[in-house]
């Protein structure tokens, strides 16, 4: 990381960012900003501001998550997840320093059945993945040193995710239905922002992927949350919470999902070799994290 000292960082209050922020290296400063300090729709306001604070590098973590809003908030999306990022990269571009976004696997069309590459055809479905897609083609329309990371199926052991779903709703009910025909990797939040560093540190460019390792749906996602909710003591531990897999038909929602979205990771491990974790040994210790913050 060699001549980056100080970064803007967007969307500084997000699940992901707050992760990257506890893994700040020493010598780097990081320059926090959210939509009150930096609306990133405003072309304007984000040259004044890197003119400003003359940062070294630009790490995106601003994003519009909200897939099945999105489908009646397209305008907003659209800012967010397309005019932020173009806004972002040309300013980085124009400085000459590295942009770092975070994209994700919805910008696949997700219907077959192997880990999908970075250099696999995106063909996204639904507001919120022709968003995301739509951001990643500005980026690099707008030229400069970038990195696109993909991820997928995000949580951390803080802020609204899966994870916390699952295990608020088991808290009040015996029996959850969970969809069983979608199937990826989920990915733990400090993971993520450490592969970020790592990534930074090593002068990545272009597309990466980067998801804990290994396959599951939904619903053994979920399975597995209770199990680790019950073994912790975040549920009762002597009650029965029968998790049943559903089908997508059976649980409609207003946006499209990937049948099969898991990414392949071997170009993060090249680039900075490191292999991601299990998925399950990411939860496990998502879990114990959540545990020790309640006691």
């Amino acid at each position: 990381m060699d001549g980056i000292k100080k970064i803007l960082l967007t969307g500084a209050r997000g699940m992901l960012a707050q992760d990257v922020l506890a893994q700040r290296p020493p010598h780097v400063t990081v320059i926090e900003t959210d939509v009150q300090e930096l609306d990133i729709t405003d072309a304007g306001a984000v040259r004044a501001f890197c003119a400003e604070h003359a940062p070294d590098a630009i790490l995106n973590c601003a994003a519009y998550t909200a897939v099945d809003k999105a489908e009646s908030e397209r305008t907003l999306a659209f800012a967010v997840n397309e005019t932020g990022p173009r806004n972002l990269a040309a300013a980085a571009a124009v400085r000459g320093i590295p942009f770092v976004h975070l994209s994700t696997d919805f910008v696949f069309q997700g219907d077959g059945s192997r880990l999908l590459r970075e250099d696999d055809p995106p063909a996204p479905r639904g507001v919120y993945a022709e968003s995301k897609r739509a951001g990643e083609c500005a980026i690099e329309k707008a030229g400069g040193a970038w990195l696109i990371v993909r991820t997928s199926w995000l949580y951390a052991a803080h802020h609204a995710n899966f994870v916390a779903t699952i295990l608020r709703l088991a808290a009040g009910r015996d029996r959850l239905t969970v969809v069983d025909d979608q199937r990826g990797s989920p990915t733990y939040a400090p993971d993520l922002a450490g592969a970020l560093w790592r990534l930074l540190a090593c002068g990545a460019r272009g597309y990466v992927h980067f998801c804990n390792r290994g396959v599951c749906s939904w619903f053994e996602f979920a399975r597995d949350i209770v199990r680790l909710g019950q073994e912790y003591g975040l549920l009762p531990a002597t009650r029965v919470i029968d998790v049943a897999p559903c089908t997508t038909e059976e649980f409609p929602r207003p946006a499209p999902r990937p049948s099969f979205s898991a990414m392949d990771t071997a170009r993060y491990t090249a680039l900075t070799g490191a292999t991601p974790r299990l998925w399950q040994d990411a939860l496990a210790e998502c879990i114990a994290r959540l545990a020790v913050q309640r006691v």
